[in-house]
């Protein structure tokens, strides 16, 4: 494990026993340095991992504060797509491929990969019923995972996760994750004209899906007009 982790596990494990409460400010960037003897990159990675979690929100000028949260609550959770309320379906559901290309994006390698910038594979898609396009999706993959893969044929990427258990026996389906959602207001211009064309608010995802050593194999986001997607919670 890797001394940031190491750090946030640590700071993750006072804020669950109280030791850091709901709304109180928890370390600066500063104190972590002098608490657990790190660089300042090292702070700053650990916060950053804080908020991406979920554990923490910040204040421009103030610092970082405990959120109300329900980490590790035994809850019992059901995602549902909501068209019958929307959509007299004829069809099922396909996805559509926007494009399949080799980039460099150090800023979601560093952010949700956990790794230093290198090639990822990025697969964009619009998924649609009948005439309606509902949601949009971007997958992003280390191409290390990915030994020749080919990215001329855009066909082959309409089913991502069956054409990667087919040809590298990795299960996605099947791998432990983890989401984040929130409503927004903000989505992409570029997307809004697909699946929210009347400025719907949409539902928008960050999902990491993890190998069974614990890295992250790919970073996915997702953008669902707000129509077509309701969760139920339960205790």
């Amino acid at each position: 494990m890797k001394k940031y982790e190491k750090i946030t596990k640590d700071i993750i494990a006072k804020i669950e026993n109280g030791k850091f409460k709901e709304g109180e400010q928890i370390y600066t960037e500063k104190e972590i340095k002098e608490v657990y003897k790190v660089s300042s990159t090292t702070a700053v990675r650990v916060l950053n991992d804080l908020a991406v979690n979920g554990y923490i929100y910040r204040v421009q000028g103030r610092g970082s504060f405990v959120k109300k949260i329900l980490v590790n609550k035994k809850i019992y959770f059901t995602e549902d797509n909501n068209f019958d309320d929307y959509i007299n379906i004829k069809n099922v559901e396909k996805s559509t491929v926007l494009s399949v290309e080799i980039i460099s994006d150090e800023k979601i390698c560093e952010k949700f990969l956990n790794i230093k910038s290198r090639k990822l594979l990025k697969v964009s898609r619009v998924k649609h019923i009948d005439d309606i396009d509902w949601a949009y999706q971007i997958n992003y993959i280390p191409v290390k995972y990915l030994p020749n893969i080919n990215i001329n044929k855009l066909e082959d990427f309409s089913e991502l996760a069956t054409m990667i258990r087919k040809k590298y026996n990795i299960d996605i389906h099947k791998a432990k994750f983890k989401k984040t959602i929130k409503v927004t207001l903000n989505t992409p211009e570029e997307i809004k004209k697909l699946i929210a064309k009347n400025n719907e608010p949409c539902f928008e995802f960050d999902r990491m899906t993890y190998l069974e050593d614990g890295r992250v194999f790919e970073y996915v986001k997702i953008y669902i007009n707000y129509k077509y997607y309701k969760i139920k919670i339960e205790n």
